[in-house]
């Protein structure tokens, strides 16, 4: 299913998450845009609208390092002679090619990940810890693996019980536990969209639902 749908989807479910739990109108609307990003959660492990939103842009790590090696470049000419000149020109000209043949987006979803697991272990922060390690595995994940298993939905379960603990609103666990799943739901194959359903037990089973 396409990340519109889960996205959609996932708001309806904070919505219904909202009103079962009988939130106010502020906290309903929270809980509705909350639920629509979860929903887009498990497509984490593929360039899709969430994983390029809450990640670094690449673009902008490629402008700096070639505005980097033409600094470089100009100074070698400038200041430098001989060998070190050419090896400073070398340095200058690898650094504005290279990196926008290796820097791919997931580097920078990976990096996203670590950034917040870092931040999460010096905030002593349980779900920010979770979320950051959840992001770092994605980011290195084929699609649809872990990310659209059980085993990744009790994960992320286990983020929205510390999410809720910490912020003390209740429906949090619920709300990140049903988007998550409305996802799953959608990715099966009793839809006919899908020509590829989940394989809900990987990596025990690769029976596929």
């Amino acid at each position: 299913m396409d990340g519109k749908t889960h996205f959609i989807v996932g708001g309806i479910t904070g919505i219904g998450v909202a009103t079962y739990v009988g939130v106010e109108l502020p906290t309903a609307f929270s809980f509705t845009l909350l639920g629509a990003c979860i929903g887009l959660v498990p497509d984490l492990d593929v360039k899709g609208t969430l994983s390029n939103k809450i990640s670094l842009n690449k673009n902008w790590i490629i402008t700096l390092l070639a505005l980097l090696g033409l600094l470089i470049l100009v100074n070698s000419f400038i200041v430098y002679k001989d060998i070190d000149r050419w090896l400073g020109f070398g340095l200058g000209l690898a650094l504005m090619i290279v990196p926008s043949f290796l820097i791919k987006q997931k580097y920078m979803l990976l990096l996203t990940g670590a950034a917040s697991l870092i931040i999460g272990i010096y905030q002593q922060n349980t779900w920010l810890t979770m979320l950051g390690i959840y992001i770092c595995i994605a980011a290195l994940l084929p699609h649809r693996s872990l990310t659209h298993s059980l085993i990744g939905l009790i994960y992320f379960s286990f983020i929205g019980y510390y999410l809720e603990k910490d912020f003390q609103m209740n429906g949090l666990s619920l709300l990140c536990a049903a988007s998550y799943a409305s996802h799953l739901i959608l990715d099966m194959k009793i839809f006919p969209k899908n020509r590829k359903g989940v394989k809900l037990l990987q990596p025990f089973s690769k029976f596929e639902i």
